[in-house]
């Protein structure tokens, strides 16, 4: 895979995803074109939540309000594995960037 290259919107989506799951044990995953470094004007940044259960509700609608209400420049789309289909989740394990340990 690519190396991921540094950008503030990448740094700030990082940011705000591992202050709000922080105690919440999970690993949080980028993925999709920024992951591979093949991210175009409009691509927006994907990112994954795997938990050892579902991310709780609040916790993932005020972690969305978050990434909206903030000055990303790219649409951030967040999802729960827990919840996603498995494939989805394959490609997320295989491709993925991991952003926390």
């Amino acid at each position: 895979m690519a190396a991921v290259k540094e950008h503030p919107d990448l740094e700030k989506a990082r940011r705000i995803v591992l202050e709000a799951v922080k105690d919440l044990p999970a690993k949080v995953y980028l993925f999709g074109s920024w992951a591979r470094g093949e991210q175009r004007r409009y691509s927006d940044i994907d990112v994954a939540i795997l938990a050892d259960g579902p991310v709780p509700a609040d916790l993932f609608v005020e972690l969305q309000e978050r990434l909206e209400n903030s000055d990303i420049l790219y649409p951030v789309d967040l999802v729960d594995l827990h919840m996603a289909p498995g494939s989805l989740r394959e490609r997320v394990l295989e491709e993925g960037v991991l952003w926390n340990e």
